[in-house]
């Protein structure tokens, strides 16, 4: 192996946007390394009438081992040369990799094995044309009688604010029946609007073809659960006549574990996900992103009702999230 300090022996693609890659850590740049995994030791190790930091070599080596000075070792070349080794072999990974140790031996060069997350690669379908459809049957079905505003509605709504004693606030010439007829259909043309943009989210997830690692996945589940995990556990406090109030009472009430919980939701992350890297993918072809004054008006915001909060999670939180919200502003108007 020369002088180098790894070799990759063999890269594969697999599904779903993943790729293993299989190499091996030579063994002077193990020996290299020795004395850093003995400080280690040195430093966390337990061992009766030594500091720790002060537990001389052979001392380690007669209490853990030599193999554990190894697999320490080991740990730290693969920490310490994992970026060059995805650099060498051609890929750029999202996420935590998987790393199994598939021979290990004194004196003996480290064989390894890397299970990456790719960024996935996938074609846009063509999304213009799809908003455009959508949004073409929607002006058709808006000309409907279901629609418009019924006089019956208006009469209906007088009805209720006059049994509910509400006074409805009125310039100077306004007639109340006009005030009402145009706020219903306002409400209509919100509800549509809306509508159409769920549409045209659903047709491009439909239309989008996307191998999705696992951990995108996961992630999104692990977020999904956390969220509803605190909506419960707020819920159940602001219930105090409810039986239990902590998350763990939900789970058994339920019978479910948080396993069968993110199961049930697999589908759905799965579309978030794809939803978030179209998103993204349609931001990049149209120049779309939110300006620095809008991310910070609505950063301070929410800053300020969640101080402790990370500021730089927030802000990119945010700038998804307007970001986003430009795209499909883009695509249904």
């Amino acid at each position: 192996m020369s002088n180098k300090k790894f070799q990759v022996t063999k890269v594969e693609k697999l599904p779903n946007s993943e790729a293993q890659v299989t190499g091996e850590i030579s063994l002077p740049f193990l020996v290299e390394l020795r004395p850093k995994a003995v400080k280690y030791l040195s430093e966390h190790a337990k061992i009766s009438g030594f500091r720790p930091g002060k537990i001389p070599e052979d001392v380690l080596v007669k209490n853990l081992g030599e193999m554990r000075i190894v697999e320490e070792t080991a740990e730290l070349a693969l920490a310490q040369e994992f970026n060059n080794i995805l650099k060498e072999a051609k890929l750029t990974s999202i996420g935590r990799p998987e790393v199994s140790i598939t021979k290990i031996a004194v004196g003996a060069p480290l064989e390894f094995r890397l299970k990456v997350y790719l960024e996935p690669e996938f074609s846009l379908p063509d999304y213009k044309k799809i908003a455009k459809e959508i949004k073409k049957s929607d002006l058709k079905d808006s000309k409907k009688p279901g629609f418009q505003v019924s006089d019956k509605e208006v009469a209906n709504l007088i009805k209720e604010l006059a049994e509910r004693n509400i006074k409805a606030d009125l310039k100077e010439g306004e007639k109340l029946e006009d005030k009402i007829k145009e706020n219903l259909l306002k409400e209509k043309e919100h509800k549509a609007l809306e509508k159409r943009r769920l549409k045209i989210l659903e047709e491009l997830v439909k239309e989008t073809k996307i191998e999705l690692p696992k951990i995108l996945i996961d992630s999104e589940l692990e977020k999904m659960l956390a969220q509803f995990r605190g909506d419960v556990e707020q819920a159940l406090r602001q219930n105090s006549r409810q039986a239990g109030n902590t998350w763990s009472d939900y789970l058994k009430q339920t019978g479910k574990t948080e396993e069968e919980i993110k199961n049930e939701w697999r589908d759905k992350a799965e579309e978030r996900v794809k939803a978030e890297l179209i998103f993204f993918k349609i931001a990049e072809a149209e120049k779309i992103e939110p300006t620095k004054e809008e991310v910070e008006h609505e950063a301070e915001h929410l800053l300020h009702h969640y101080p402790d909060a990370e500021p730089v999670r927030v802000r990119l939180y945010i700038y998804n999230a307007l970001r986003n919200q430009k795209v499909i502003e883009f695509l249904s108007e």
